[in-house]
């Protein structure tokens, strides 16, 4: 499905946390997609807008897909801790700028359904400062945390992968 001439196909959110916007759940996609960051940037405006009447953070599942979906999320305040046991997650910034903190401890960890777990912040985690371009991958049972300062937002083309069943038992065995 293009992005630039075609409109997108939206559905729920994926984080509870986020604001909802109410849409139909997307159908599995099972045709090559063409994305434009310009297009994704425009849809991601009424994100930003939702976002700070909200919570800081909203976020629309775009497409789902065998095996992984995508999503658009935007910021204007930072998050809480987050951890996948199920997926990885590759970042693209489409607009604006933040940083993503990985790796450390979950403070105040509570585990949810589907190997979700949430906390209030990382202790000893690394930094990584994005850019408009920059992509960042997350591989699944990082614990990894979404930081803006005053003033900044992002947007953000996530592509969430799940992880197969054989591989998360080896990631959790330290194998």
């Amino acid at each position: 499905m293009a992005v630039g001439g075609a409109a997108l196909l939206l559905g729920g959110v994926c984080m509870p946390s986020q604001a909802q916007i109410p849409a139909a759940q997307p159908t599995i996609q099972t045709e090559p997609e063409v994305l434009n960051f310009a297009a994704l940037a425009e849809q991601g405006k009424a994100l930003l807008e939702q976002a700070r009447q909200g919570s800081g953070s909203a976020a629309i599942t775009l497409a789902h897909y065998p095996g992984h979906y995508s999503m658009l999320t935007a910021r204007t305040a930072s998050g809480g801790a987050e951890l996948h046991k199920r997926f990885a997650d590759f970042l693209f910034v489409v607009d604006g700028e933040g940083t993503e903190l990985t790796g450390g401890t979950v403070v105040d960890p509570k585990e949810g359904a589907g190997g979700e777990t949430r906390g209030t912040r990382l202790e000893g985690a690394t930094p990584h400062l994005l850019h408009k371009g920059d992509v960042i991958h997350i591989p699944a049972g990082t614990p990894h945390q979404a930081i803006e300062a005053p003033g900044q937002t992002i947007t953000i083309y996530v592509v969430k992968v799940e992880v197969p069943a054989t591989t998360r038992l080896s990631l959790s065995s330290g194998r």
